[in-house]
């Protein structure tokens, strides 16, 4: 089938690696200084955040995977926005946090992102002369 996994694994963790690096520059730039605020803040940030930014980077993970693939750019895409989910799951599960209906939108759209991200990789690339 032809599924990179050590690129798979190096861009879904990237994914969320980032996604908690542009909420904590969000809470830092825009936040309030106070910790116990800011704390508050990230956790209500968090919410539109995690999604979002997971998303994008699972989109460009996926993409970045799957781009010099001759074949299965979409099943690359696909595993990666997979692993990216299971790694928010098992984060969200060894964190205690309580269940939300996001969490299960946001690791379907990562899935879905990887997915278009090995998509628009196998799309036949435009040569100007």
């Amino acid at each position: 089938m032809g599924i990179r996994f050590g690129r798979v694994a190096i861009a879904a963790v990237a994914a969320e690696i980032l996604g908690i690096i542009a909420l904590v520059v969000i809470v830092a730039l825009f936040g309030p200084q106070e910790r116990a605020a800011a704390e508050a803040y990230a956790m209500r940030l968090g919410m539109w955040v995690g999604p979002i930014s997971g998303f994008v980077f699972c989109l460009l993970g996926g993409w970045w995977v799957a781009k010099r693939t001759n074949r299965a750019e979409v099943a690359n895409g696909f595993a990666t926005g997979l692993a990216a989910a299971a790694i928010d799951l098992t984060l969200i599960v060894v964190s205690g946090a309580p269940f939300h209906q996001v969490y299960v939108v946001a690791n379907a759209g990562r899935i879905v992102a990887g997915t278009l991200g090995g998509w628009f990789a196998r799309r036949p690339r435009v040569r100007l002369a």
